[in-house]
């Protein structure tokens, strides 16, 4: 099938999806637009503005900031778009990470000083806080929804609202969607008391990321919870755990074996207690031989196995993909708006056009930029037939016409 058909086969499901399951209903014309701007995204040539989308579209650049300043339930259509694809028993995790966006201009809302992750320093530009969900079986990421991050808020956890409130805010906003998600996965920045908290009070667990020096201790066995010759409350914690001579690793960690790809790296595990953190936790020790380093993931589920831990922190990194597909081919980075609403609508449409685009190339067997190449093609090819009148004789549909189509992209 012809990637333009079934692109439009993909929404027209979506949207069905969206009226039964989220009874949220869109109108004609709302979904006329977005299947016109779906369409254009992959096939602009340039800087994904509202002038440019406009040379490579019918619709006018108003068209483009009218529709723009309208909200939309991203997260419903990311929702419906999940269910078109996934299988109901596969297991889902959450996930979320946060991710810099150069802009310029003094009227554009959110500007503030934010860390770069490619610069390595803090820039002044945009943040987006992202929210995904990972297929465990397949491990494939979608998105699930973007986040612009308020200006002026404090970066430290002690304040009265700060940016892990607001992202805390946003996660807690997307629950109810994501009913069967039990755990949620963050890097290091999330190993936070409140992250904790939070999402434990709704009865989800957190894995992340611990400092190499966290502050832990062991849990007092039951031999060794005896009270003095004084009598006096049992002891409940005994000795800090030391994560640095690993020939010495205290015989309270279990080992679990060694990463199948990875052989050199063994895999450590125990329930500690965090005294900062006021819990226990399944620590996650993961010991590289070769070059003595080691890595401390950890779960607030103490009972959850060490190898799902490990798996879970690992399948993270695939939202790394999706912020860089969005960047590279949906215009993440690239938005003309300045005010709040046209940028949130277009943060979250970068992220639902890599999530329809991977439905489409799951059932193609075409690379993201294949896809994006041939889009842009089709676009060319029926331009010229229109302009040379030439659609009665050859249609997108002939064989010669789909082979122009296909220049440049890989072969599957």
């Amino acid at each position: 099938m012809q990637t333009q058909t079934l692109l439009q086969a993909v929404l027209d499901c979506i949207f069905a999806k969206m009226n039964t399951i989220f009874n949220t209903e869109v109108g004609k014309r709302q979904r006329d637009f977005l299947q016109e701007l779906f369409r254009v995204v992959f096939a602009v040539q340039g800087r994904l503005s509202f002038t440019n989308m406009a040379r490579f579209s019918p619709l006018h650049e108003q068209t483009f900031r009218r529709h723009f300043a309208r909200a939309f339930d991203w997260v419903a259509f990311n929702r419906a778009l999940l269910e078109v694809r996934r299988h109901p028993d596969e297991r889902l995790i959450g996930v979320f990470d946060t991710s810099f966006l150069p802009k310029s201009g003094k009227k554009t809302y959110g500007l503030d000083k934010f860390f770069s992750a490619a610069a390595e320093a803090v820039r002044t530009g945009l943040e987006v806080s992202l929210l995904g969900v990972i297929a465990v079986e397949s491990r494939r990421a979608w998105g699930l929804d973007a986040t612009q991050t308020p200006p002026g808020l404090s970066t430290e956890e002690a304040a009265s609202y700060s940016r892990i409130d607001f992202y805390l805010e946003q996660i807690t906003d997307c629950l109810e969607p994501l009913a069967q998600v039990r755990y949620f996965v963050g890097d290091g920045y999330y190993a936070k008391r409140k992250v904790f908290d939070t999402l434990s009070r709704h009865g989800k667990h957190v894995i992340t990321k611990l400092r190499k020096d966290a502050n832990l201790r062991f849990l007092a066995q039951a031999h060794e919870r005896r009270s003095g010759p004084r009598g006096g409350r049992p002891r409940r914690y005994v000795g800090k755990v030391r994560f640095e001579a690993f020939d010495s690793l205290d015989s309270r960690f279990s080992e679990e074996g060694s990463l199948a790809d990875l052989p050199y790296i063994r895999i450590y595990t125990a329930v500690v207690n965090s005294e900062h953190f006021r819990r226990d936790l399944r620590v996650v020790v993961l010991h590289n031989e070769r070059e003595d380093q080691y890595a401390v993931l950890c779960s607030t589920d103490t009972e959850q196995p060490a190898e799902e831990v490990v798996l879970f922190y690992r399948l993270r990194y695939q939202i790394e993909f999706i912020i860089r597909d969005a960047k590279q081919l949906a215009g993440l980075s690239q938005c003309q708006a300045r005010d709040e609403i046209k940028l949130d609508f277009h943060l979250n449409m970068s992220l639902a056009a890599i999530n329809v685009a991977r439905l489409v190339c799951q059932s193609t067997s075409l690379s993201l930029s294949s896809y994006a190449r041939q889009a842009y093609n089709t676009f060319l090819v029926g331009r010229l037939l229109s302009e040379l009148g030439l659609e009665a004789e050859f249609g997108l549909t002939h064989p010669g016409v789909a082979r122009v189509i296909q220049t440049g992209r890989i072969a599957a």
